[in-house]
């Protein structure tokens, strides 16, 4: 089962603007764990389908460091499992996560290992 998500996130800080999901909530009751994920696919698509030609480029457009978005980015590398969870839950445990708690877990290719990670840190 594949599932989708369509969540339109301006690109520009996002603590200066009033944006909404279809539904009329705030995205700013969405975990910052989640809204970066959302983020990275947005950049990702972005790049890909060529209206941003490279990270440096969607970096500036979101007033952000290179770095930074090579760590929002890297949220793209968590196994299906943990996106899922990301994605879905709306446990304390995403609330409270940020990029940085989940850097360690994004550097380890092997799936299995990143969902003991992940669960150890819950």
């Amino acid at each position: 089962m594949a599932l989708q998500f369509d969540f339109n996130v301006p690109l520009c800080q996002l603590k200066n603007v009033r944006a909404k999901h279809a539904n009329g909530r705030s995205i700013h009751n969405e975990p910052r764990l989640r809204k970066n994920l959302l983020l990275a696919y947005q950049v990702e698509e972005l790049i890909s389908e060529g209206k941003a030609k490279d990270f440096t480029q969607a970096a500036r457009w979101l007033n952000i460091t290179k770095a930074r978005l090579s760590q929002i980015i890297s949220l793209l590398n968590l196994a299906p499992s943990i996106q899922d969870e990301i994605m879905l839950s709306n446990s304390d445990k995403i609330k409270n996560f940020t990029v940085q708690d989940i850097l360690p877990i994004t550097a380890e290719s092997d799936w299995i290992l990143q969902v003991s990670l992940w669960n150890a840190i819950q």
